[in-house]
């Protein structure tokens, strides 16, 4: 299947800005800003709302942080546009450190999903997956192979896991792996909230060549964790700006440095691990 053109690719993602920008906006005035005709931007807003990016509206589209119905107060909103805009910098960040050729695992979760559209700007990945969310637009963006591991259907009725997945996994040696770590130990024990996840996280940390970590939230207490690696054994770790003043300090002792800040996330690399990409 023909995979979406660059140009192609550049004109959804800057409509999903656009949109969350401007909160609400019209076809008319997008084929007006983007020089193209209201048939192709239906057709994006409709790929676009397929993906959660925004929803439709009569004529136009609305983004998916603000309310279509319910009034909800100020505040309410301001952190929802945070929370998404955050979310879609992660993605961005996280697709920065894969390179031409690479057999990447893309971990399962709606943040690393958004990382998809810019993977499409890489050519020839082997690209393995285990959530089954993430077949569609994989399908859309990437050029290259696609693997969805075997395995065991786990409780959230999205993402393989077991044995077999694990089997699965080892026969293509990664790379590179993209996974959501929830929780960081003081010793530097990397921990997911998810059992069934673990094991093959942990696998998938074990043979890549470059790891790298998500973690989008601060620490949440009193909740089962289940390890999966060492902090110190990542090439890289991204995080919102509040999860890395959290983390500030374990990162410096496991000899981390920022390589990358904006005004949403930081891009942490080990030095002696990190391979320039």
């Amino acid at each position: 299947m023909a995979k979406p053109s660059t140009s192609l690719l550049k004109r959804r993602l800057d409509i999903a800005e656009i949109v969350r920008k401007n909160g609400e906006i019209k076809v008319d005035d997008l084929a007006e800003m983007l020089s193209v005709s209201g048939v192709t931007i239906r057709n994006d807003l409709n790929y676009l709302e397929q993906q959660g990016y925004l929803k439709r509206s009569f004529g136009g589209a609305i983004y998916t942080a603000q309310p279509v119905r319910a009034a909800v107060s100020h505040e309410v909103v301001q952190s929802q546009a945070l929370e998404h805009s955050v979310e879609l910098e992660l993605a961005k960040q996280v697709a920065r450190l894969v390179c031409d050729d690479d057999t990447v695992f893309l971990g399962a979760g709606e943040v690393l999903r958004k990382a998809l559209p810019f993977l499409g700007d890489y050519r020839d990945l082997c690209l393995i997956i285990n959530d089954l969310s993430h077949v569609a637009p994989a399908r859309d963006y990437i050029d290259g192979e696609i693997v969805l591991l075997g395995g065991v259907l786990g409780h959230s009725g999205q993402a393989l896991g077991g044995e077999i997945a694990i089997q699965s996994l080892q026969q293509f040696q990664p790379s590179c792996c993209l996974v959501m770590v929830d929780h960081i130990s003081e010793d530097g024990t990397l921990n997911v909230k998810n059992e069934s996840a673990a094991a093959l996280l942990s696998e998938c940390l074990r043979l890549s060549g470059q790891s790298i970590a998500v973690v989008a939230q601060r620490p949440i207490h009193d909740v089962a964790r289940y390890p999966v690696g060492k902090l110190n054994t990542l090439s890289a770790i991204i995080t919102p700006q509040i999860v890395a003043a959290e983390y500030h300090s374990r990162f410096l002792a496991d000899g981390l440095t920022n390589s990358y800040t904006n005004d949403e996330c930081l891009t942490w690399i080990n030095p002696t691990l990190h391979q320039a990409r």
